[in-house]
């Protein structure tokens, strides 16, 4: 994926306010003296740092980018607690659609917004890695306070993110993770030098430049917070080696994940010595170790030839990625074929799956953004909860 978009770089009139890093104040991530001021301080940030709240759309824009808690109407003392973590680019909307099952399973939830995030793109440009997982503990020490039972859970960055924690932490009793980010690719490695040309010549700090139609994700990405994640997976290597968590671990990866390298996980999970469960969604027969569960991931009928990263977490009823969600991703064909992000934004492709995952048969295709086995992949997740997590 990075060296398609290696090929090409952002034209200068493409630069904005949004590409350049706000000046509002940080200090809340890892300072507030509560849940409720984190939550304060955050949305205040949002409304700061945004660059599109000029219109009738403010207030759901605010409120997607922002963290939030949700507390189960039945259980007015829970006993067990779960952090949430987005994934890179993301913003807290994205953890919405199952932060809503923790909370039918008794669960306090807590969706955290990681620094740089749910503001603007050039945020990312003074972001680092350490700051997330600064944050992630702070939030995590509030929890340790109020709860007996804290759990972590993320998608793509944020589960690792969890991961890192969880060899830390041992108040952790459990993992949910989603599209970890436990290998990328090899041409990754560019990004860091490029970061620090980017210092002295602004457009090489960029991997990409896009328009950022989609208000809860970053489509333009710096050089930067590529480097930062695999430093976390360097990070989090080292610390695997001098510790390994045995708490519960269920985990949902998608072979044809573009993004990330699934075989990571699979050798990831397969070292893992606790209670443990794996749907892995693929279009194939591949070798899987124990405990993990084959899942098909082509269906003809709605066109639907592989699951993309982007679409492990997401139901189809979402209202922004659902199957009749407003937003299509088309990111991959916009610079490199213009006519194909054309038909693609405009609803004409030939079927949905993973980028660049093309056949004679479907030219243009549009990245999937929500589970057709959202469902059923909860009734997975709720059976590890009642079996495999402690009373």
């Amino acid at each position: 994926m990075i060296g398609h978009y290696l090929r090409s770089r952002p034209a200068a009139h493409e630069w904005s306010e949004r590409h350049r890093p706000s000046a509002a104040d940080d200090d809340f991530y890892y300072r507030s003296e509560s849940i409720a001021e984190y939550l304060r301080g955050a949305r205040r940030r949002v409304e700061v740092a945004r660059t599109d709240l000029c219109g009738r759309r403010d207030r759901s824009i605010v409120e997607g980018n922002s963290p939030f808690v949700f507390t189960p109407d039945d259980a007015p003392s829970p006993a067990r607690a779960i952090v949430l973590t987005h994934g890179l680019t993301d913003s807290p909307y994205a953890v919405r659609d199952l932060a809503g099952f923790f909370q039918r399973q008794g669960f306090f939830v807590l969706a955290l917004q990681l620094p740089g995030h749910g503001t603007r793109p050039g945020d990312l440009l003074v972001t680092g890695w350490q700051d997330w997982v600064k944050s992630h503990q702070h939030l995590l020490a509030k929890l340790c306070q109020r709860f007996d039972e804290v759990y972590a859970g993320g998608f793509s960055t944020g589960a690792t993110l969890s991961i890192y924690q969880a060899l830390l932490n041992p108040r952790i009793r459990g993992l949910f993770l989603f599209a970890p980010a436990l290998g990328v690719n090899p041409l990754a490695r560019l990004a860091a030098p490029l970061a620090r040309l980017g210092k002295r010549w602004p457009r090489l700090g960029w991997f990409d430049v896009q328009p950022d139609s989609d208000c809860f994700k970053y489509e333009s990405l710096p050089q930067r917070a590529i480097a930062e994640v695999t430093r976390m997976i360097r990070a989090l290597t080292e610390l695997s080696r001098i510790s390994a968590p045995s708490v519960p671990v269920f985990v949902a990866a998608s072979e044809q994940d573009a993004t990330l390298d699934s075989r990571a996980i699979l050798d990831w999970f397969e070292q893992q010595t606790g209670p443990r469960r794996m749907l892995y969604y693929s279009s194939g027969q591949p070798q899987v170790p124990a405990f993990v569960k084959r899942v098909p991931s082509r269906f003809a009928a709605q066109r639907i030839r592989s699951f993309a990263h982007t679409s492990l977490i997401h139901s189809p009823a979402n209202p922004h990625y659902g199957a009749h969600g407003e937003q299509r991703v088309c990111a991959h064909y916009y610079r490199l074929e213009p006519s194909k992000y054309q038909r693609c934004k405009a609803g004409e492709e030939d079927c949905l799956g993973e980028m660049f995952d093309e056949t004679e048969a479907c030219q243009v295709i549009r990245r999937l953004t929500y589970n057709p086995l959202f469902e059923e992949m909860l009734s997975e997740i709720g059976e590890f909860i009642t079996t495999c997590l402690s009373d």
